[in-house]
């Protein structure tokens, strides 16, 4: 049976601009809140439609991406437990460019426009919170365009590794994947096909950085990840 959410204890409030919410506030939105779990490739919101409020992870972890002219999809980010995602198609009063799918069991809850908006309105904090979360949102994007347009494939694919290593963690060995992500959805990361990713995992396995068995990586020299990714802060 679904458990709702407690806003008192959820890392969406302690983590993000709804920590600023007053403690009056907090019960206002643990009323108003709708909550849900989604499975596994269900859609939190895609893209064309137009925002109901702000979604918090409470338990879980979405992929943010965007379906290509060719078809394929691109995954621009991950958000996990304690996230807030919604934010710019809401404030811009636009339907989604991308959409938020579950890429693994996650309690999510919607809080209504109304709801948000009157918050920030009456909270300056929350409204800053709100407007950094926007700029880091651009900047991380920006740098996901420029690491597509000049990075290599096998450029792409270490650091997508440790782009999941960042969203998913580690088993207790410290080296395994937590990662629910298939070969497609790793291509979705990269920006190529699910066959160049399978061919570069290959090299990756045969130069002793990764080993796999079946879906589970386990990384093996996250130095010489990193240095194949080139990472520039």
């Amino acid at each position: 049976m679904f458990k709702q959410p407690e806003c008192n204890a959820c890392g969406s409030r302690l983590s993000t601009c709804l920590i600023e919410l007053a403690p009056l506030q907090v019960l206002e939105v643990s009323q108003e809140k709708h909550s849900q779990l989604y499975t596994r490739n269900s859609y939190i919101f895609a893209e064309g439609q137009y925002p109901r409020g702000i979604y918090c992870i409470h338990k879980g972890h979405v992929k943010i991406s965007k379906i290509g002219p060719d078809g394929r999809e691109h995954i621009i980010n991950f958000a996990g437990t304690g996230d807030v995602v919604g934010y710019s198609s809401l404030l811009s009063a636009e339907t989604y460019s991308v959409s938020c799918v579950a890429v693994q069991d996650s309690s999510i809850c919607l809080i209504p426009s109304a709801i948000f908006f009157r918050n920030v309105r009456e909270n300056p904090s929350m409204a800053l919170q709100v407007m950094q979360h926007l700029a880091s949102e651009i900047r991380h994007t920006r740098k996901r365009i420029v690491e597509l347009t000049h990075k290599s494939i096998r450029e792409r694919v270490a650091e997508a590794l440790l782009i999941m290593k960042e969203a998913f963690g580690v088993d207790s060995d410290g080296i395994t994947l937590r990662s629910p992500l298939t070969r497609e959805e790793i291509a979705g990361i990269v920006g190529t096909a699910p066959e160049s990713v399978i061919r570069t995992l290959s090299e990756f396995r045969a130069d002793k950085l990764i080993a796999t068995n079946g879906r589970s990586i386990r990384l093996l020299n996250i130095r010489g990840l990193i240095n194949i990714a080139n990472i520039q802060n």
